[in-house]
């Protein structure tokens, strides 16, 4: 799988890089090919995954919004609770539908490394991609 990355943002495009990008409104010309990304981050620090691999729990059905019919993807990073110092942070939690990008939440240090996706959206996976300031890009994937 081709994977693109935004300069200016981080966003990550599977597939090919899209006109212009979903979160930061950068040209198809900011983005860069670098289809190892999750594993040069892995490489770089093996023992770091415990810290880094995003838990992903898919809930089918969603009690905060009845009405509709929705999945509600809760997700922790790390098996042993990332840190979230001003130096040492995840600075991002990204959800995927099937390799499609749906939404972002922007961490900062003092809250939790955690997020909670509403998804109206239909699909076979859930793709949760995350982004450490030192320690780079990591992702899980599970079935909706």
């Amino acid at each position: 799988m081709n994977i693109f990355i935004c300069s200016k943002c981080g966003h990550v495009a599977y597939g090919s890089a899209p006109e212009k990008c979903p979160v930061c409104s950068a040209t198809k010309e900011a983005y860069k090919q670098n289809d190892k990304v999750f594993a040069e981050s892995m490489e770089k620090s093996k023992e770091a995954a415990v810290k880094h691999i995003p838990s992903v729990k898919v809930i089918k059905e969603c009690k905060l919004i009845p009405e509709e019919s929705c999945v509600d993807v809760i997700v922790r990073i790390g098996a042993t609770l990332h840190p979230m110092k001003d130096e040492h942070f995840i600075q991002f939690i990204d959800c995927y539908v099937d390799n499609k990008y749906i939404s972002r939440v922007f961490l900062t240090p003092g809250v939790n490394p955690s997020a909670c996706f509403h998804l109206r959206a239909k699909g076979a996976k859930v793709q949760i991609v995350e982004k450490c300031n030192l320690h780079g890009y990591w992702q899980t994937e599970d079935a909706l």
